[in-house]
């Protein structure tokens, strides 16, 4: 028994529709390129690269914001985070740590393909989210992170 003329039209403006669908949530996700304000940082300035830099917000979202810090025991990382048993102190690298990533370069932003953040990376402490908005240059960035090895090492 042979379906209806019918029936195979209406098969086929389905499939055509659920193609187009497909598509344009296809272009909405994955190919179009991401939008970004061109904003001016609201925490980075050419100030702030200065021998007294000590302490730096890189990342901030509605429930979470991180720290870099130069401390006694050398450059800290923390988290506050306003959701209960979340955040606090993640990691220390000792002044001598500092010294050693300094001196070898390891260290590096990479801005990614998100449109609000980008990663850095410090020694062993690998793929820490920044937020774009507060440096939409990575390069300075890069720099804030070497002033405060800098510090943290001294």
């Amino acid at each position: 028994m042979s379906f209806p003329v019918w029936t195979q039209v209406i098969t086929q403006i389905v499939t055509a529709v659920t193609a187009v669908v497909m598509a344009v949530l296809a272009y909405r996700t994955y190919l179009r390129a991401p939008e970004q304000e061109e904003t001016e940082p609201e925490n980075a300035s050419d100030n702030q690269a200065e021998d007294s830099l000590r302490e730096i917000l890189v990342f901030r979202t509605s429930k979470q914001k991180t720290w870099l810090a130069v401390t006694e025991q050398g450059l800290s990382c923390r988290i506050d985070d306003n959701r209960p048993g979340k955040g606090g102190p993640q990691w220390v690298l000792s002044k001598a740590e500092a010294k050693a990533i300094l001196g070898s370069g390891a260290y590096h932003v990479n801005p990614g393909y998100k449109a609000r953040t980008g990663t850095f990376t410090i020694g062993p402490r690998r793929n820490w989210l920044y937020t774009k908005s507060l440096f939409p240059e990575p390069d300075y960035l890069e720099t804030v992170v070497k002033k405060l090895l800098e510090n943290a090492s001294s």
